[in-house]
């Protein structure tokens, strides 16, 4: 199924009100987390599509690395 992005809209949109309504003590079967689980995937799908995450080159992964400090770890 070919995401668009008035579905990706309503998937955030989903999102926002179930989060108040699911946390760490909600069962795996309840209808709101499974509900979040569909509307999050279908959010991830989409982005990766349209807002791709380039890796970063070496170097700049080097360079990232050597300017983190001790204390930022």
């Amino acid at each position: 199924m070919k995401i668009t992005k008035k579905i990706y809209e309503f998937a955030l949109d989903r999102i926002e009100h179930l989060l108040p309504l699911v946390d760490d003590n909600t069962p795996p079967d309840d209808n709101n987390a499974i509900e979040l689980m569909i509307m999050s995937d279908i959010v991830v799908s989409y982005e990766k599509e349209h807002y791709p995450i380039a890796k970063p080159s070496p170097v700049i992964f080097h360079q990232t690395r050597q300017s983190v400090t001790g204390a930022q770890l």
